[in-house]
């Protein structure tokens, strides 16, 4: 208890009240006792104001009148209003912790009250009484005017009581009997204080009541409003107290739910580097349980090399340490990051925490913002032909398989859309990254597949940076443009791909990773083997399972549908109510060649959809390219008046045969029904030139 709420006690027990704002409101001088009894009656028959009565305290005075605007019936002999069970149930809840702090308190320091005629009643903010206690002839007498646990004494209810002002002026209250209001409660001394929490609210009051008059006032005054005081004091002290242990155990209990929710590794470690906590994931990162590990070491389950130290030295926190940790028979890497830990003060360090992510959420987390994310399943491509049903069965079937898939097919069909829909469908959790082999120069493509460690060569970041290999843990990796990867690159590539281990340029550690790798060419990639410009092991590697997709000229209705389709959605991002195609367009699109596939007919429809006017697409509006049909190559079956000599025909059938498979030697020969070795004697013989 605080210096200043000892000093009013004191003053109390002397006689003296402190002179302040919160000075108690006293009114017990004997010879106005029976003043304000013979006054009383006037004031309620003839109306008198008491408020020019000079033996009225002014606020009881106005607290008579407020009594009255209240309609409160001075003469009732059961007072208040009582709450249902169940209504009294939930203010008990409401209040409990008032109650568990308080009637302790009442119970241990009720035999201070020097008689035994004392009433002790808790209330609630609003004079609902909450809990009383007192002798058996006492309890009964004050049972019988409804002063029991769910009754309501408020105000407005009862009129005017100490509690009620204690309430009303948020002060201590001692009222001689017939100040109170009610008839029934006049020769009652009565002794008040609120309960008051740390915001300054009032949630409650305390109360004690003598119920006989016959005793010596003076010593009344004393024992009970000092005493009533006093225990509102220590109530008030022991609810911050409980208040205080209470937030402190909710911010403890909601940091250790938040601590074993999140899916990151939290140890805190004291200035031995002895590990005083550890949520439940940094334990299944250790591959320990939580008593195993706690007051142990940290270097018993972890490198050394941990900068632990340099945190201490410093107070400096470390940020995206990478590591290795084992974990029985695998090692994972590992992000980790280091925070000192100070004193209140701020000056002294008292230990550190440490953060342990997976490197593959961080990678994940930095592909997706990188715009690598796979957004696309097989029910996101479109078409109903039979070659392209036939490529999506086969496709769903490998995807199940942990094994190189190679997609083949000319520019423009769709082949990285085959590759996210895989992914997809069999990895969708995991990291999905791409790499155009293509459109990288030359000397950085080994980082960007490999990354690289601080300082491995100039213009390197001086944190280093993991390669597509790294980002791509846990998921797929895409290489596109296969064909194109440097030859003195593909055995590396090869190790990696054995081995499920990476090492970063100027590193000298593997980091152990798990992707599936999907590679993507639009070249004859075996014919490249033949001639030596890509390197046989990692050909076999890759294209465990080969998938050809179909050109767009080769998957017959499926051409209007996808541009029913790309009109519908261009449209629609437009803002744009979607045009009609007139038939001459349908006819022109369904016999155009489309070199350029899919991508093509997307970006002439956007073109056609800007150009359609009064809600119709003529053929003024497609692209010149399609209107002159520059890349016309009409195969057999609109080959008309003429004859063709079988060299003419043989010709045609092999450059359709190469269009329909990507030029892919080996399936153009499987097609024909001729070997390889025959079909590049043909391509000699009839001047057939595959693209590089």
């Amino acid at each position: 208890m605080n210096q200043a709420k000892v000093n009013a006690i004191n003053c109390l027990l002397n006689s003296t009240m402190p002179k302040n704002k919160n000075e108690p409101l006293i009114d017990m001088n004997l010879e106005s006792w029976k003043e304000i009894k013979n006054f009383k009656p006037r004031f309620i028959n003839n109306n008198e104001d008491p408020q020019k009565m000079s033996f009225m305290n002014l606020d009881v005075a106005k607290s008579w009148i407020r009594s009255k605007e209240f309609r409160v019936d001075p003469y009732m002999q059961t007072l208040g209003t009582s709450m249902n069970p169940k209504e009294l149930h939930d203010r008990i809840n409401d209040k409990k912790m008032l109650i568990e702090t308080a009637v302790p308190f009442i119970n241990k320091y009720y035999t201070v009250l020097s008689t035994s005629d004392y009433y002790i009643i808790l209330t609630d903010e609003t004079g609902t009484i909450l809990f009383t206690l007192g002798e058996q002839g006492e309890a009964n007498a004050f049972y019988a005017i409804n002063a029991r646990p769910g009754a309501n004494w408020s105000e407005q209810t009862i009129g005017t009581t100490a509690h009620a002002l204690s309430i009303t002026l948020g002060k201590p209250v001692q009222l001689a009997g017939p100040c109170n209001y009610c008839m029934v409660l006049q020769d009652n001394i009565s002794s008040s204080t609120p309960i008051i929490d740390e915001t300054g609210d009032i949630i409650g009051t305390l109360v004690v009541v003598q119920m006989t008059a016959n005793r010596n006032i003076n010593k009344t005054q004393i024992h009970s409003l000092g005493w009533v005081i006093s225990m509102g004091y220590a109530i008030e002290d022991e609810l911050q107290l409980r208040k205080r242990n209470y937030d402190l155990k909710a911010v403890n209990n909601t940091l250790q739910a938040i601590l074993s929710a999140v899916d990151e590794g939290f140890i805190t470690l004291n200035t031995d580097g002895i590990i005083t906590h550890i949520n439940k994931e940094a334990a299944k990162t250790l591959g320990k349980s939580i008593p195993e590990i706690e007051n142990k070491h940290f270097t018993e389950y972890m490198s050394n090399r941990i900068p632990f130290d340099k945190v201490l030295q410093t107070g400096k926190p470390i940020h995206d340490y990478e590591t290795t940790i084992a974990n029985g028979n695998s090692e994972v890497q590992y992000l980790i990051s280091i925070e000192p830990i100070q004193n209140d003060t701020g000056e002294i360090l008292v230990g550190t925490v440490i953060r342990i992510s997976r490197s593959e959420k961080v990678n994940r987390l930095v592909t997706h913002r990188g715009g690598s994310e796979a957004t696309y399943t097989f029910k996101s491509i479109i078409g109903k032909s039979k070659a392209i049903n036939k490529t999506i069965e086969d496709a769903i079937k490998f995807s199940q398989i942990p094994a190189g898939i190679l997609l083949t097919g000319e520019s423009g069909t769709g082949k990285e859309l085959f590759a996210q829909a895989i992914h997809n469908h069999a990895r969708p959790d995991g990291p999905f990254v791409a790499l155009n082999c293509a459109s990288i120069p030359r000397n950085l493509i080994e980082s960007e597949l490999f990354g690289y460690e601080a300082g491995s060569f100039t213009g390197a970041e001086r944190k280093g940076r993991p390669g597509k290999i790294e980002l791509a843990n846990g998921g797929t990796l895409l290489l596109d443009e296969i064909g194109d990867m440097p030859i003195e690159i593909q055995p590396v590539l090869l190790r990696c791909l054995q081995d499920k281990k990476v090492m970063r340029l100027g590193g000298n550690h593997y980091i152990p990773v798990n992707f599936r790798v999907i590679a993507a060419t639009n070249k004859d990639l075996y014919q490249m083997v033949q001639e030596k410009q890509f390197r046989e092991d990692l050909y076999f590697r890759l294209a465990i399972f080969k998938i050809i997709i179909p050109p767009l000229r080769a998957r017959d209705d499926d051409i209007i549908l996808l541009t029913q389709y790309f009109v519908e959605q261009i449209s629609q991002r437009m803002g744009l109510i979607a045009p009609d195609l007139s038939k001459e367009v349908l006819t022109k699109i369904k016999n155009y060649s489309w070199p350029g596939n899919i991508r093509q007919l997307e970006n002439a429809m956007v073109y056609a959809v800007n150009m359609a006017q009064d809600g119709l697409i003529t053929i003024n509006n497609l692209p010149d390219e399609i209107i002159n049909d520059y890349n016309s190559n009409n195969d057999m079956d609109s080959i008309s008046n003429r004859l063709l000599s079988m060299v003419e025909i043989e010709k045609r059938a092999i450059e359709n045969t190469l269009t329909y498979t990507g030029n892919n030697v080996a399936d153009t020969a499987d097609i024909l029904g001729i070997g390889k070795t025959t079909l590049y004697r043909k391509f000699k013989e009839y001047s057939i030139i595959l693209p590089k």
